[in-house]
């Protein structure tokens, strides 16, 4: 396809750290334009002001920028905070959010190291429509990670760090060409960690347990 010919779209990106810019600038390459940026910490900032994209503080000013300028996506990608209907539904399109477990089975905070804990030996990173709930819109694209018997947090993080970029992709993919699959979460198998919550004993070695626990807690802490 000629490159002037290739659909522009405008997007809001809203997040933090590398991942965040990974999938901004992938999002350009495939067409793009990004309109915005909430960043909610100082690596992604630094890039936009670079990148001479527009810096957003806060969902308000967010909410006001898309009252004058509404965008086709919104795109959400290691972000903690949470939109309001009034603000996503400004998307012309759409609006998705990056989850780095299995929904509905693992949402809420700390996934990784509640996945470790459980020993599970497969896990996965999802990609989902934003709605009114915490990591409950409908996924549209999930991408699976073995876990290995040797992994920490650090590393399964790692690993859904590239799962999250190629799984951004296919999403981006499905948008352009107008076949993206979206399905409701099987909420009655919903799991939900909340970012208070800690692990058994405080996460202390208890040594009457067997030394598989004690290696889950020590990879899934590390």
């Amino acid at each position: 396809m000629d490159p002037a010919a290739r659909p522009i779209f405008s997007s809001i990106i809203l997040g933090s750290g590398t991942l965040a810019i990974a999938c901004a600038q992938l999002a350009m390459e495939m067409g793009h334009v990004i309109g915005a940026a909430l960043c909610t910490d100082a690596i992604f900032a630094d890039w936009a002001a670079r990148a001479n994209i527009l810096r957003i503080a806060n969902v308000e000013e967010l909410s006001t920028l898309l009252n004058n300028e509404p965008v086709d996506w919104i795109f959400s990608v290691a972000n903690p905070l949470k939109l309001r209907p009034d603000v996503f539904e400004r998307a012309r399109q759409g609006a998705f959010n990056y989850h780095d477990g299995p929904l509905p089975r693992y949402a809420g905070t700390h996934a990784t190291s509640w996945a470790l804990l459980a020993q599970e030996t497969e896990y996965a990173v999802t990609w989902h429509r934003i709605d009114d709930g915490v990591d409950t819109g409908d996924v549209v694209v999930q991408r699976q990670v073995l876990i290995a018997p040797t992994d920490t947090a650090m590393t399964l993080n790692l690993k859904c760090y590239e799962a999250a970029i190629e799984g951004f992709r296919e999403l981006l993919t499905g948008l352009k060409i107008g076949k993206l699959t979206a399905y409701p979460q099987a909420l009655v198998n919903r799991s939900y960690f909340p970012k208070r919550r800690r692990p058994d004993a405080a996460g202390y070695l208890r040594w009457d347990q067997s030394a598989q626990d004690l290696s889950a807690m020590t990879r899934a802490l590390d």
